[in-house]
């Protein structure tokens, strides 16, 4: 839970191609996405005018990173904001087995104020 004039990302985890939920495993050759669930706060949203997440998708068994960024303007609000930002990625490259684990870099830009957080996501294991 993000305090008043910060940003946090509360959880990350990776997904089926649009899914809704974690998933355990994702099958090689298929899109999937990942989502961080957002918090800002309600003093920091009131001058909010962006963010950027920044997530990374590292195959753990081969060291393989695939990146990807969204970039979203804001409109500020005197309020809490919570919200999924979804990333897509491009179909798996993987082997049979190979553990997946996303991480991710998220500010918030807010006038002459800016946060940062950080999240992780649990692993997944690529299949056929």
């Amino acid at each position: 839970m993000a305090g008043t004039w910060d940003a946090s990302v509360n959880v990350l985890y990776i997904t089926e191609n649009g899914g809704g939920f974690k998933a355990q495993k994702l099958r090689i050759a298929t899109e999937f996405d990942v989502v961080a669930e957002i918090e800002i706060g309600a003093q920091l949203n009131g001058f909010a005018t962006s963010h950027r997440l920044v997530v990374t998708v590292t195959n753990l068994t081969t060291g393989v990173v695939t990146t990807r960024v969204s970039d979203q303007t804001l409109t500020p609000a005197g309020t809490i904001r919570r919200e999924p930002i979804r990333v897509d990625f491009p179909p798996l490259v993987a082997n049979e087995g190979d553990l997946l684990r996303a991480t991710c870099s998220y500010r918030v830009t807010a006038g002459i104020n800016t946060d940062y957080s950080w999240g992780q996501s649990e692993p997944a294991i690529a299949e056929r």
